[in-house]
């Protein structure tokens, strides 16, 4: 595996102190726009951001740290194998971040980034934690972002209103959903029907066993490639744990299809007492009663975990080793992006929980319960490879209706669908792309790689014009044969909506002059490669103090009407932006296309047969 040299300790000697301890600078804030760092001057760095919820704060926040830096941000698929994919081409982006992860997912291309074990970033790291994410043979590649809490959300004025005291360990919550159901009220209910709650739920309630020496080791081979197989020792008491769970809360098949706001309606309603609950909805559902987020209960308080995944985790592209000062550069911003003041642009400055020293946590009285999980590092980190997501639902949802009606039979079926998980990927070509697309931003023309999307889309939906942002195309487009899978990496891996409507030329104006220069939504432009894309019309876009000023629109040269009627397609979120876009806009009337965007581009590709759409020349920055 790589190690570092000694020109890396030197360096990592003169940059850490600083980068680490105090971040980017004394004077940055939560909101703080005043450029920083001088490191890399005129260097282009592409990160690639698993949500698009990243950039109004936490990518405007790296820009601000480092504005000789020109980054290149887009919005990646939230799954390790849009990574595998990229690195396949030759592709990786220099910065790395995905919520949905494990060490096995990448173990197979780990050499192609960078090794931290030896750097003092990962020494912040609690040992508890870091241990997650180191192989076998002391590799480190991933650091996590701070913690996302997902625990039991209690009612806690339900139970005082019944005389049921506040469980503190495993027999007292079995007491207390024993004496809810005499009572006619749900004791826990959640979401059953999606993915990561039966993987939550099912590794939640047997912490104390997974974190076990026993169930350290089994991870860490699982991690490293060296197993496809459940321990028994380990596994059999965590289905065991569960068939416990289903029994003594009343679970039955027509839970199956609670979704996760039915959950919330049955809580707030008082038909549940108990739901499964991150931190952020435990401080919105606290709001008008007394509530408090309490542990996966052991058989002792000492025994008590908190379930937590990453809000990202983090990586860099080993490419950055060719030239010393360059990785000095990309550990700079890793730093930055790991440090309290960068953990608190993600967690926008509340309840910041982190996994390493020297980062203070800050809670809302909903989370008072987590401190003293934190002083005994009792954070359990979910283990979420894309195999048990996906298998975690087949079988929990099995133990509920009653198809593995034993822990064997569940362990069996667990066991079974792991090992052909690894000899079931998809391989089949669904399209072939005939040419490069370059995503990267020219001032005379803008990016040929959102082009060709944004130009597709708006064939597709049929309007004289389509807007939409660069940063929802997922980097460059590469020549080749594509699985249907990976004509999904080709656009950002969430949905974001198309609202269609009907423009004047003057409404057009305001509505671009909106999403040019409004900050801090979803959907902000914070550098060049988040400017915003348009296929039919072009943009005159001048540089400001402040950001960007549009200048012109033409359509093919010509100065654009005015006062003529244009059908439009916007591409964004509506609540969080392009709602309030149009309404500046002066346009109230609009109707949400029911196809997904992604889809059209996947289905144009794969089941139309045809290529993308050619690129345009769309905008002009000066």
């Amino acid at each position: 595996m790589r190690k570092r040299g000694p020109v890396f300790f030197v360096l990592m000697a003169g940059l850490l102190p600083v980068t680490l301890l105090s971040g980017c600078s004394s004077e940055t804030t939560i909101s703080g726009t005043a450029g920083r760092a001088e490191s890399g001057a005129g260097e282009k760095v592409t990160v690639a951001l698993w949500s698009d919820q990243l950039t109004e704060h936490y990518g405007a926040y790296l820009q601000n740290c480092f504005p000789d830096v020109e980054f290149e941000f887009y919005v990646a698929t939230n799954s390790t194998d849009f990574y595998r994919f990229k690195e396949e081409n030759g592709d990786l982006p220099d910065i790395l971040t995905v919520r949905r992860f494990a060490l096995s997912d990448v173990e197979s291309w780990r050499d192609s980034l960078l090794d931290l074990s030896d750097s003092e970033l990962a020494n912040t790291y609690h040992q508890a934690y870091l241990r997650s994410y180191t192989y076998d043979d002391g590799t480190v590649n991933w650091l996590p972002a701070c913690a996302e809490i997902d625990s039991i959300l209690v009612n806690r004025s339900m139970l005082e209103e019944h005389g049921i005291p506040m469980p503190t360990d495993y027999e007292e919550f079995v007491d207390a959903c024993g004496r809810l159901r005499e009572l006619g009220i749900r004791p826990f209910l959640t979401n059953f029907d999606a993915d990561y709650t039966c993987m939550e739920i099912l590794q939640g309630l047997s912490a104390s066993v997974l974190t076990s020496q026993d169930g350290r080791q089994w991870r860490q081979m699982y991690e490293s490639g060296q197993t496809d197989e459940l321990s028994e020792e380990v596994w059999m008491p965590v289905f065991e744990r569960m068939l416990e769970f289903i029994d003594y809360t009343g679970l039955t098949a027509q839970d199956l299809e609670i979704g996760h706001m039915d959950v919330f309606r049955y809580y707030e309603d008082n038909e549940a007492a108990m739901v499964r609950a991150t931190g952020e909805e435990a401080v919105r559902y606290g709001e008008d009663r007394e509530v408090a987020l309490m542990p996966f209960y052991g058989e002792t308080k000492e025994d008590n975990w908190y379930l937590t995944y990453p809000a990202f985790q983090v990586a860099a592209s080993a490419a950055a080793e060719a030239d010393p000062e360059r990785e000095k550069l990309i550990m700079d911003i890793l730093a930055a992006m790991l440090n309290e003041e960068g953990l608190l642009h993600i967690t926008n400055g509340e309840n910041l929980v982190a996994y390493s020293r020297g980062v203070e946590p800050q809670f809302s009285k909903e989370l008072e319960n987590l401190q003293s999980a934190i002083d005994g590092n009792r954070l359990y980190i979910r283990l979420a490879s894309a195999d048990m997501f996906a298998i975690s639902r087949q079988v929990v949802q099995g133990m509920i209706t009653g198809e593995y009606p034993d822990a064997r039979s569940a362990y069996d079926a667990f066991n079974a669908a792991l090992q052909r998980a690894g000899e079931e990927k998809e391989s089949e070509t669904a399209a072939h792309i005939e040419r490069d697309y370059e995503y990267g931003f020219r001032p005379e023309g803008g990016s040929e790689a959102a082009s060709a999307v944004i130009n597709s889309l708006r064939e597709a939906v049929g309007t004289q014009m389509f807007v939409g942002q660069a940063s929802n195309v997922a980097g460059n487009i590469m020549a080749g044969d594509y699985t249907k899978q990976q004509l999904g990496f080709l656009t950002q891996g969430e949905t974001t909506e198309m609202l269609l409507s009907e423009m004047t030329g003057e409404q057009l104006y305001r509505y671009m002059d909106y999403v040019l220069t409004t900050p801090g939504r979803r959907g902000s432009v914070i550098n060049d490669s988040t400017l915003y894309v348009s296929g039919g019309f072009e943009m005159e876009v001048r540089r400001t103090d402040e950001g960007y000023a549009l200048e012109r629109l033409t359509v093919e040269g010509k100065e654009l009407d005015r006062n003529e009627v244009f059908s439009v397609a916007v591409l964004g979120s509506e609540s969080l932006m392009q709602k309030e876009a149009l309404a500046a806009a002066g346009v109230s009337n609009y109707v949400k296309s029911d196809a997904s965007f992604k889809q059209i581009i996947v289905d144009r590709l794969a089941e139309e047969g045809k290529q993308l759409a050619a690129p345009s020349d769309y905008i002009t920055l000066r």
